[in-house]
Parts: structure tokens; C-alpha cells; sequence
């Protein structure tokens, strides 16, 4: 948990839980994900990943955990321009238009890997993460198309 004297409140926000009892690896989440962000169907631009273990016959994912105390959103230098929190869900997010590329959010995180990704565009990193599909009627996109529904959204409200 950050110091009390360098965090402010945030709100709290939903988040996707994955089930990797029900997750067969089919990756159509990460293709509805760099579709609807990206407008092209790219895994390596999705803001969920599944990183399977075949040998196991496992397939855990990498997500957001939209964290309620979201070192990510502390570590940026422009906080509510770049690193923001979405004021209707709680979701925290990238403004890529604000983003000072700093890579600051990225280093943060607590998960190992990142939860916060990077890509070149125009020559430029651009940092992404999920933002539970921001705006969009019927939530995530990766919840809706999962097959099997491995993942679920839970909103603020029903969030611990």
C-alpha cells in the first residue's frame, strides 16, 4: 500500500475475473480485445493475455486487476491527465494523448510481468492496459466473447 502522505483516495472500480477451471486457451478474448481497441485483430495488441501451460493443461490470464490502491495511477507524473480513473466506473486507464511515455505506471505495477504493456507507434513507446473497455454498452468485450465464460465482470459495486 503507498504512503499515506504521497496517495490520494480513488475510487473504487470494477474488475475481470478469469476462471482458468473454464479457460481451454482459445484466445478469442485477446482478439476481441485488439479488435475493439485497436481495429485489428492482433493478440499482441490485446490488453488481456492467456499464457498457456500445455503441458499442464493450464491457461491463466493476464489482466488488470484494477487494483484499489493502483501504484500505476500514484507512479504517474501527470495523474488525472494521463493515469486516469474513470469517474462513471472506476476503471483506471491510459490517456495515450497525455501519456508522457515515461514508462513510470509500467515500472510500478506490481505484478510480475507487468499488467501495463508497451508497443512502438510512429517511432513513439505507447503504454496500454485495460480500462474494462471504457465506454462501451455491455462492458468488457473479452467477458461477452468468451465461449466458455471463464471471465466474468464484477462492477464497483459488487467489487471487495
Amino acid at each position: 500500500m503507498p504512503s499515506t502522505t504521497t496517495s490520494v483516495d480513488v475510487p473504487k472500480s470494477g474488475k475481470i475475473i478469469h476462471n482458468p477451471e473454464l479457460c481451454r486457451g482459445c484466445k478469442i478474448c485477446e482478439l476481441a480485445c485488439s479488435v475493439y481497441h485497436e481495429g485489428i485483430c492482433s493478440a499482441h495488441l490485446a490488453r488481456i493475455h492467456v499464457v498457456p501451460d500445455d503441458l499442464a493443461l493450464e491457461f491463466p490470464a493476464q489482466i488488470c486487476h484494477q487494483c484499489q490502491y493502483p501504484s500505476c495511477y500514484y507512479a504517474c507524473p501527470k495523474k488525472d491527465k494521463s493515469m486516469c480513473i474513470d469517474s462513471e466506473t472506476g476503471a483506471r486507464y491510459i490517456n495515450k494523448d497525455e501519456c508522457l511515455r515515461c514508462g513510470k505506471c509500467e515500472r510500478a505495477c506490481p505484478f510480475t510481468p507487468s499488467l501495463i504493456w508497451q508497443r512502438e507507434e510512429d517511432s513513439k513507446k505507447i503504454y496500454y492496459k485495460c480500462d474494462l473497455c471504457r465506454g462501451r454498452d455491455g462492458g468488457p468485450i473479452c467477458v461477452e466473447f468468451c465461449p466458455r465464460n471463464a471471465l466474468t465482470f464484477v462492477s464497483r459495486e459488487k467489487s471487495k
